[in-house]
């Protein structure tokens, strides 16, 4: 866990070197708790006198002892990242460190409850700088307040406070679907209905102005997500108060008489449904008639 605190640090920093650092102490951090795990089932971690196993070496063990892990093939995928960065020169770019610091958050939240009975916060507290647990913490806002402190990150780490946004207002997107019962319409990410309109049907009603603002901030989070363009701190804090927007619109909707209107057409459709069903089976309940009284001209 003291690597993990060591993570958090370099996750908060800006040079090249940090975003490799933060790599390899995660996946170092993996490793000692793979081979805690083998100890505490058992078994060795020792091959020789002074070789211990390697990371698949405990993989195999655990899963013969039929201990579960979560995340296994994106962990596996650091151990590469890994094993890549200590072979050749250069660092992995921002989005990547992004992807395995998450990665590695989930599966230590889930190994430290499943198997020691530990709260993830409550150890983590204890191993990390608290300045950087706190700035660290800025990535993932969990209410208003929280995604206005995305301006202040953007300025330092403009792509995690990009992302960081984006994943708090699908959050309350899919809420909002859950709430409402439009959750019945899921042909395509709900961001895209209810954005373009699709929804106005049921009282679902975005101004174009806000619309074209959220559409615009969607394709700079794409583009980032991708690699295909650097967000500046200004594209981030405009894309924030754009989400802050957008946020006030769907909690400004009458959520009722939504949820009214989009579990008529539910029940529309459903019926609809079913008529279709019901004539497709009296047709090739038909046609087994003919076919029994030689009808096709056999």
């Amino acid at each position: 866990m003291e690597l993990l605190g060591h993570s958090i640090t370099h996750y908060n920093g800006k040079k090249e070197l940090d975003r490799k650092l933060l790599i390899l102490h995660l996946a170092n951090a993996v490793e000692l708790v793979l081979k805690d795990l083998v100890l505490d089932a058992g078994e060795s971690i020792y091959k020789g006198p002074k070789e211990t196993i390697t990371i698949q070496g405990c993989l195999k063990i655990l899963q013969d002892k039929s201990i579960h892990l979560p995340l296994l093939n994106k962990i596996e995928l650091l151990i590469d990242e890994r094993n890549a960065l200590q072979h050749r020169f250069g660092s992995p770019n921002e989005l990547t460190s992004i992807f395995y610091m998450n990665i590695a958050e989930s599966f230590f939240r889930e190994v430290l409850k499943t198997h020691y009975d530990q709260e993830y916060d409550e150890v983590i507290n204890q191993f990390a700088d608290e300045s950087d647990l706190l700035e660290y913490k800025l990535n993932d806002p969990t209410n208003d307040q929280e995604l206005d402190k995305l301006k202040d990150l953007a300025k330092i780490h403009p792509l995690g406070a990009l992302l960081s946004a984006w994943t708090y207002i699908e959050k309350e997107i899919e809420e909002f679907v859950e709430k409402t019962s439009l959750n019945f319409l899921r042909h395509r990410p709900s961001t895209i209905d209810l954005v373009n309109g699709r929804w106005e049907k049921f009282g679902v009603v975005v101004p174009n102005s806000l619309s074209e603002r959220f559409n615009e901030a969607r394709r700079l989070r794409n583009m980032a997500a991708h690699g295909r363009l650097e967000p500046t701190t200004e594209d981030v804090i405009s894309s924030v108060e754009t989400i802050e927007a957008f946020e006030k619109c769907l909690l400004n909707l009458d959520k009722a008489s939504i949820k009214e209107c989009a579990e008529i057409e539910k029940e529309r459709l459903e019926k609809e449904r079913q008529e279709y069903l019901e004539k497709r089976a009296k047709e090739k309940q038909q046609l087994e008639i003919i076919d029994m009284f030689g009808g096709t001209g056999a």
